[in-house]
């Protein structure tokens, strides 16, 4: 049972739970509330301590006793109307777990549909069940707590058979007064009996809310949202072609009160100044739409991709869940969501599936440490990372190999790039491959990395690529199609942020959903990526075509040799 106040309780630990190497802002985390048991409590028999100093006080979901690094994100209304069928609904989940996301959590209660379980169940993701009392000292207090407890019996009556629901939550960034919080804590541990109660989001045994602006991707690694933190987010800007489906075309440049509807905002806590700032600063400003939206999906990926990675570097040591604000909106949005309302799926997607990969290497932003990260159940062992640093002109200046075991569910750091000599070069761009012991690639990364935020504007004068896609003729998987795209970079230089877009050719507009592989990839000279692309097909719908464009990638209608 959990036993907590309407303003909570403030425990001191023992001792500092830290290590000396980590940050002191780690190590003041006991100024958060904390969840404690019932009076006799420690003496049940279903109570046990852990002997992990390194976790602190933060929650740690586990299933069948197994604990889940769990990545996900908020999930507000479905739509702007209920009763949303389960053909709208089913896309974000499938676009959910091929992020590699394992959690949603579904924000105040705001989903109520047997539909939105029933898909959470089938798509393995675990649901975060938020009750409906919102903000503390922002919104009101419910009114009538009989009622509100009485509609929380019904939900949980009817919900709780779904393996998805993890755990119940009383409020939104507080504590719900006493009576409800007593009468919830009551009322999970009679009706259910199975799952974790949190009075709060944020307070008990959790990182608070934010931030929500632009940051460093670096701090993401550091002193940014360690242990659970159940709301994270930064600008996301969606695609030029969601974009261009949402705002009229007058309105599309410059930015507008129409921008502002689409949640582009200049106060609280979405205020998008410190983005454009960081835009400016990296790649001077913006000229047009198009050029704005490609230099924000540069700092989409970069910085979603940091967020998880972030998560990854100090994986259990206390990091143990990181969730976006949001994942999912139901309004066409240009602010925290990694997907758009029609299912499009900007840079910041593809920045958060690769760093959720089960098996993964990356670079530690804060000092070019070298991860592996395995949050499977399988330890491996004889693998090797290779990481190879490139000057913008395709000059190799480091190659760097390291042998590595990952046990299961565990991050293994490396030794660390000495980077800082080679930033006299300008930019450097670095790759990195883990392969196992046969040689088999099991995740590579790709990394533009400068000594300062100014410098990154020698991207500017890298010569536009010469990319070459073809495509294989499509193959059937079940009702849908599925076209394997191959991405080959003949230049001389670096194609950074391909994207690919699956079009109609008899209308021109973009066929969605469209579940891609990956997107917004980055390749070498010389290298080639194949990419997986699943869409079903709709009555009267042209032959597919696909169009290209990236960093310095020029824009374009491919006619796409298909091979058998």
């Amino acid at each position: 049972m959990v036993d907590v106040s309407h303003n909570g309780m403030r425990e001191l630990p023992p001792a500092d739970p830290f290590p000396a190497e980590y940050p002191k802002e780690w190590k003041e985390w006991w100024k958060s509330y904390a969840a404690s048991l019932a009076p006799g409590g420690e003496s049940s028999s279903s109570v046990r301590m852990l002997d992990d100093k390194k976790m602190a006080h933060y929650l740690v979901i586990k299933v069948n006793g197994v604990r889940i690094a769990a990545r996900g994100g908020n999930w507000g209304m479905d739509d702007s109307r209920k009763r949303v069928s389960r053909e709208r609904l089913e896309p974000y989940f499938k676009l959910h777990q091929e992020a590699n996301l394992n959690i949603i959590r579904n924000w105040v209660g705001q989903n109520t549909e047997e539909t939105f379980y029933d898909l959470a169940d089938e798509y393995g993701m675990l649901v975060w069940n938020d009750f409906w009392e919102s903000t503390q000292d922002y919104n009101v207090e419910a009114e009538d707590p009989a009622l509100f407890l009485a509609n929380a019996r019904d939900t949980i009556l009817r919900f709780r058979n779904h393996p998805s629901i993890v755990m119940w939550c009383g409020r939104n960034e507080g504590v719900p007064q006493p009576i409800i919080n007593e009468g919830l804590t009551e009322l999970i541990s009679t009706l259910d009996g199975t799952r974790y109660y949190s009075p709060s989001s944020n307070q008990v045994n959790l990182q608070n809310s934010g931030p929500y602006k632009y940051q460093d991707p670096a701090l993401y690694y550091t002193t940014l949202n360690h242990g659970f933190s159940v709301e994270t987010g930064t600008p996301s800007f969606s695609t030029l072609e969601s974009f261009r489906a949402s705002v009229p075309a007058p309105d599309q440049w410059p930015p507008d009160d129409v921008w502002a509807y689409h949640d582009w905002h200049f106060s609280g806590n979405g205020d998008n100044a410190p983005f454009l700032a960081q835009i400016q600063t990296e790649f001077g400003a913006a000229t047009s739409l198009e050029d704005f939206e490609r230099k924000a999906q540069m700092l989409n990926y970069v910085d979603h991709r940091a967020m998880f990675e972030g998560m990854n570097a100090h994986l259990w040591a206390p990091n143990s869940g990181r969730m976006l604000w949001m994942t999912q909106p139901a309004w066409p949005s240009n602010y925290w969501q990694i997907l758009s309302h029609d299912y499009d799926t900007q840079a910041s997607y593809y920045g958060v599936k690769k760093a959720c990969e089960p098996i993964h290497v990356q670079l530690d932003l804060s000092n070019y440490g070298v991860t592996v990260v395995n949050t499977t159940q399988d330890t491996l062992k004889g693998l090797t990372v290779a990481a190879n640093v490139y000057s913008l002109e395709n000059k190799l200046l480091l190659h760097n190999e390291q042998p590595f075991d990952a046990p299961a569910d565990s991050s293994t750091n490396g030794s660390k790039l000495d980077l800082t000599p080679l930033f006299s070069n300008g930019v450097l761009l670095v790759k990195m491959e883990l392969k196992d012991g046969g040689g088999k690639l099991l995740s590579d990364n790709f990394y533009w990395l400068a000594a300062d935020s100014a410098s990154y504007r020698q991207l500017n004068k890298l010569p536009a690529a010469s990319v070459v896609v073809t495509a294989t003729a499509d193959e059937a998987i079940g009702a849908a199609s599925q076209k394997t795209v191959r991405i080959q970079n003949r230049g001389k230089s670096a194609a950074l942020e391909i994207k690919l877009t699956l079009l109609d050719s008899a209308s021109g507009a973009r066929i969605l959903p469209a579940y891609y592989s990956d997107n917004y990839v980055s390749l070498l000279p010389g290298e080639s990526q194949e990419i997986s692309v699943v869409y079903r097909s709709s009555p009267g719908q042209g032959r597919p075509q696909l169009t290209v464009r990236g960093w310095n990638v020029p824009s374009g209608v491919l006619t796409v040799a298909e091979k058998k």
